[in-house]
């Protein structure tokens, strides 16, 4: 009886590392659009006492996007020591990983914060939903042959978070935020 066959992926190159990383932080800037320009924004309030105002928050957002990106090195790196390879064995990775810096957040953030508990527990969940992202498309990643396949499938998940945000947005779903009178929003020109 011979053993059956399995497809021996050699060390990922810098080059593929570098890719895979891309793609993961793409589809997680997708997702934090959908869930704090969509699913979440009816739940959370940006105009807490001790949060910047609404227009220095929207100038900032590349630094959180970047914390996005070393984050997301953060789990691609534990992922290669680990040797957690494969969408479904990344998503468990990024489902344990997540779930812990969800309670640690929550709990760090209600020590400190007299922010409400349903806006704590949305950050929470925001970290979890991330690693649960990152780990499933890092761990493809690491176990394809080729990337082209995945690339698609990152895209195609980009463009369906800001689609769905956008048209929760326009139907009045997520309530709108404003800054001086006008809304601030995906599509908000402050020239106008």
């Amino acid at each position: 009886m011979s053993a059956p066959a399995v497809a021996i992926v050699p060390a990922p190159t810098r080059k593929r590392l570098i890719q895979v990383a891309a793609l993961a932080w793409l589809a997680f800037l997708g997702v934090d659009v959908l869930m704090n320009a969509g699913l979440l924004g009816p739940f959370l309030n940006w105009e807490q006492p001790g949060l910047l105002p609404p227009m220095k928050m929207f100038r900032y957002i590349p630094l959180g996007y970047a914390a996005f990106l070393l984050l997301t090195i953060l789990v691609l790196w534990l992922m290669l020591q680990l040797n957690v390879r494969g969408a479904r064995a990344g998503a468990i990775f990024g489902a344990k990983f997540g779930g812990l810096m969800a309670a640690a957040g929550f709990l760090g953030e209600m020590s400190i914060y007299t922010f409400p508990k349903r806006m704590l527990f949305c950050f929470a969940l925001d970290k979890l939903v991330y690693c649960v992202v990152l780990g499933a498309v890092i761990g493809s990643g690491l176990a394809a042959e080729r990337l082209r396949s995945l690339t698609k499938r990152v895209i195609a998940l980009f463009f369906l978070c800001v689609v769905v945000a956008v048209v929760m947005q326009n139907l009045g779903l997520v309530p709108a935020r404003t800054f001086k009178g006008e809304r601030v929003g995906i599509g908000w020109n402050p020239k106008k």
